[in-house]
């Protein structure tokens, strides 16, 4: 009986020991995952973000907003946030506020009058 209670108890804790370095192994796999994942996919796009002219950075934006609504509307799970026409601007210190696109209200073509006032 004294045996099978020493062998219970070292089984006991060599089960508490594998627990523990399976723990360890675990976090050191995500980590080391994580880690791949930023070098190989995340700091080169950042990287070349970096680097970016104004106008391309506008058109990454646009195209990072059209991702998201491509994303919610193939979702079942998500409600879809955001959609329809989608304005487009720039700030710079340089040049401060700047429009690369923009929706109307209206039709410009219908309103010839407002906007000829408009830039006159």
């Amino acid at each position: 009986e004294y045996l099978i209670k020493k062998n219970k108890n070292e089984k006991i804790k060599i089960v508490e020991e594998l627990k523990k370095i399976g723990i360890i192994l675990v976090d050191f796999y995500i980590k080391s995952i994580n880690d791949d994942r930023r070098k190989m996919h995340v700091d080169p796009v950042l990287d070349a973000v970096a680097v970016f002219p104004k106008d391309e950075l506008a058109i990454m934006a646009e195209t990072l907003v059209n991702l998201t609504l491509f994303k919610l509307k193939v979702s079942i799970e998500e409600e879809e946030t955001v959609g329809g026409p989608i304005d487009v601007a720039v700030i710079s210190k340089c040049d401060g506020f700047i429009w690369i696109k923009r929706k109307h209200y209206f039709k410009p073509e219908l309103n010839p009058n407002f906007i000829a006032n408009y830039y006159r």
